[in-house]
């Protein structure tokens, strides 16, 4: 099954990602895309952190994307998308790392799903019976998510599938951490992307999203499952993926497979691995913060 291949491709940094993304995406067959079409890239763009603390997407990241898909296609209509978050505005943010400026060069369009028109669509979720999206998911035709190879302190950890979960409009996300797996597998239900791009090139590690440890992981993992994609990330960093909630209840809902075919530079996931584990201050600190913002909750 050509979906479920999955591409781990060794990188030598962000200056050398254009044929590192190259490669990975012949590896799975190419893309399903046509001269002229709206394309979609969802960003990662989830707080005020720098790019070089593996928090957010590197502008040379999104760069090597943009300038693929230039060489490649004709004429398509690129869209770069992220909504405002509780701690962050992807709209200053923009600006302050230079996206704009990549943007202009390749000639692509920035849209803050947060600060324009959202309808509201019927899901049959897991949490979602109806869910308020931005209007730009009714008109598009390839849907491409860049994430970030993180760990994360409720989820454990944040590839591609939780990437999804910045697609939400609201601002004010962190009322839906308590159910947080369960909306992820259901925003990927309704926005589920063509293709996953994980950005492990500067990865993070240590329990948390945003404050982690950057490590330099130098690889590039890239497939058209989202839930394959993300059950070979959970094993990088020595997760089983059973135990990854919202991996399990985007299979079940019909978002993808648990299934995969390593194809690239690494044929099995054996030799690699990135420490998960965070000091044991920071996870009290991190259970003090969401006790204290419980309470304001």
């Amino acid at each position: 099954m050509m979906n479920n291949l999955v591409s781990i491709v060794r990188t030598t940094g962000y200056k050398n990602a254009f044929s590192s993304i190259s490669s990975s995406i012949e590896e799975i067959g190419g893309l399903n895309l046509s001269d002229g079409e709206r394309v979609l890239i969802k960003i990662n763009l989830c707080s005020f952190r720098a790019p070089g603390s593996g928090a957010i997407t590197h502008p040379l990241f999104l760069d090597a994307i943009l300038c693929y898909l230039r060489k490649n296609f004709d004429a398509l209509e690129i869209i770069v998308i992220e909504s405002d978050a509780t701690d962050s505005k992807p709209d200053i943010t923009l600006k302050w790392f230079g996206f704009d400026k990549v943007l202009e060069k390749w000639d692509a369009r920035w849209y803050n799903l947060s600060k324009n028109p959202t309808i509201t669509k019927r899901i049959d979720g897991l949490y979602f019976k109806e869910i308020e999206l931005s209007e730009i998911f009714n008109d598009y035709d390839y849907f491409i998510s860049i994430a970030k190879l993180k760990t994360h302190s409720l989820a454990k950890i944040t590839a591609c599938l939780k990437n999804q979960f910045g697609c939400l409009p609201y601002k004010n996300k962190v009322v839906y951490h308590k159910n947080l797996n369960d909306i992820i597998a259901d925003v990927n239900l309704i926005m589920k992307p063509d293709l996953c791009i994980v950005d492990g090139i500067l990865s993070m590690s240590g329990g948390v999203a945003i404050y982690g440890i950057p490590i330099q992981s130098n690889l590039l993992i890239t497939g058209k499952d989202p839930v394959s994609v993300d059950t070979v990330c959970a094993k990088i960093f020595g997760y089983s993926p059973r135990r990854i909630s919202y991996i399990q209840k985007s299979k079940k809902l019909g978002v993808g497979t648990d299934e995969y075919t390593l194809v690239g530079d690494i044929a099995n996931l054996r030799g690699i691995k990135i420490d998960n584990e965070s000091p044991l201050w920071k996870r009290y600190l991190l259970n003090f913060g969401r006790y204290l913002q419980s309470r304001k909750l």
